[in-house]
């Protein structure tokens, strides 16, 4: 079986942490790894998985080579990068006709695609259930997965089931988009309707009959080598593979299955499945509750105190506080449309990673400016060429970590140092588990001479 896992989405549903230029995959909840890494390492050992590809877009392919190179000893992964986002149909149709063509599939081979920030457990349990559905060798029918709901979520799509083929397919009747309240506790107690997983088993001649049936301008495009294909992912419709195919065709079935599972698609869905306290807190950074039940409290270096709440989120950033009540998180969109409005774009949509990581101004004069810049935990960034045209001079104020520029490295710790002229890029890798941080002092256009020096 070949897995393939997309891992070339942008969302900011768990601003102010997940941005544009940083989206959740990429994010660590809890074992020190990102849910892309455990999306990969829960196939890596699997003896029925030949390889993995992990299709990213440009924008993030540093990011995910970064991740991945620790945790594939046997080369098991190939990482995939899309020139253009076009959504999921299109970067599912790239995967496939490089599996075809790359790889040596052939068109009863075996491929699995799911998402790369979600998570699941009992991992044997799903992996028993996928090798059952490869050992049935169904090949005029596309699979897709269920999650029983448990509550009546509004985050989620739903997929109602019709009749049982056997003793753990269904046919799948309709996809149903994310529904109002009253409507998902309707499908929670009627019980034939399930949470899209978003996860899909087919061989690549059912996925290129449905495509060439349901979105022909994709089939006609990917017609040719993958390397057309590739030169014309431009002309690409942008659509997912839910609208392009899988609410269309009458060719597919549900495998129920029966895990814990969730896509961490807010802050409400991080407290689930996040370790509670005795008050059923979750807490994470400087934090003293006093009287505080049922809340998610996520900081930083600064101290954050509570008395007396119950059933909020919050959530600190060094550039941002997000605090709503619990049920409520799901809205986050709408506060991300009103800082666009507002003209707040660095608060939604990062310009490059370095502001992702939160670049402070705690002082500004005519001739100079104070910076603070703060990495989370094993986490990289790039410093681009100066706008302003001086030198820039840097200090580590908290942290260890490693920068490298002009084919030169060297380790920062507290009050190392480093200089870049206008011209000089960097970059800086966090090597430990919290927060590094330095101080960037821009000299300014005034200020000509010096180089970048890694010299102690």
């Amino acid at each position: 079986m070949k897995v393939v896992i997309l891992a070339g989405g942008g969302g900011t549903r768990l601003w102010p942490f997940s941005r544009q230029d940083y989206p959740k995959q990429f994010l660590v909840f809890k074992d020190q790894e990102s849910l892309l890494q455990k999306s990969v390492k829960r196939f890596v050992n699997c003896k029925f998985v030949e390889k993995i590809l992990v299709v990213t877009h440009a924008h993030y392919a540093h990011l995910v080579e970064k991740q991945l190179a620790q945790i594939d000893p046997d080369r098991k992964i190939c990482i995939l990068v899309e020139p253009y986002r076009k959504n999921t149909a299109p970067a599912i149709a790239l995967a496939v006709h490089y599996i075809e063509e790359k790889l040596g599939a052939k068109s009863d081979s075996s491929i699995l695609v799911l998402p790369s920030d979600h998570l699941i457990s009992p991992e044997e349990v799903f992996l028993s259930f996928l090798e059952r559905v490869k050992e049935k060798k169904i090949k005029n029918k596309i699979v897709t997965f269920g999650i029983l709901p448990n509550r009546p979520d509004t985050g989620y799509g739903y997929i109602r089931v019709g009749k049982k083929k056997n003793s753990f397919l269904f046919e799948v009747e309709k996809f149903v988009e994310k529904p109002d309240q009253e409507k998902a506790k309707q499908y929670l107690f009627e019980g034939s309707y399930y949470w899209n997983a978003g996860i899909f088993f087919f061989t690549p001649e059912i996925f290129w009959k449905e495509i060439k049936t349901h979105v022909p301008h994709i089939y006609s495009t990917a017609q040719g080598s993958y390397l057309d294909l590739f030169h014309a992912f431009d002309q690409m419709p942008e659509i997912s593979i839910d609208y392009a195919v899988m609410e269309k065709t009458k060719n597919i079935l549900l495998c129920p299955l029966p895990v814990s599972w969730s896509d961490v698609g807010s802050w409400d869905s991080v407290y689930d499945v996040l370790d509670k306290d005795q008050n059923s807190n979750v807490k994470v950074g400087n934090v003293v509750d006093i009287d505080t039940t049922n809340s998610l409290i996520v900081g930083g270096k600064r101290l954050i105190s509570t008395i007396g709440l119950r059933d909020v989120l919050i959530v600190e950033t060094p550039d941002a506080l997000f605090m709503a009540k619990k049920g409520e998180s799901q809205k986050v969109k709408e506060l991300i449309k009103e800082l666009q409005k507002r003209g707040q774009k660095e608060r939604s949509e990062l310009s490059s990673p370095f502001e992702n990581q939160a670049k402070e101004v705690l002082k500004e004069d005519k001739n100079y400016r104070i910076f603070s810049h703060i990495l989370p935990a094993f986490s990289t960034i790039s410093i681009e060429e100066s706008e302003g045209g001086g030198i820039r001079h840097f200090i580590a104020s908290s942290g260890k970590a490693c920068v490298q520029s002009a084919g030169v490295e060297k380790i920062l710790t507290i009050g190392a140092t480093f200089s870049l002229l206008p011209h000089q890029v960097a970059r800086v890798e966090n090597l430990e588990d919290m927060g590094f941080e330095m101080l960037e002092i821009d000299c300014g256009s005034f200020c000509k001479d010096g180089a970048f020096s890694l010299k102690e």
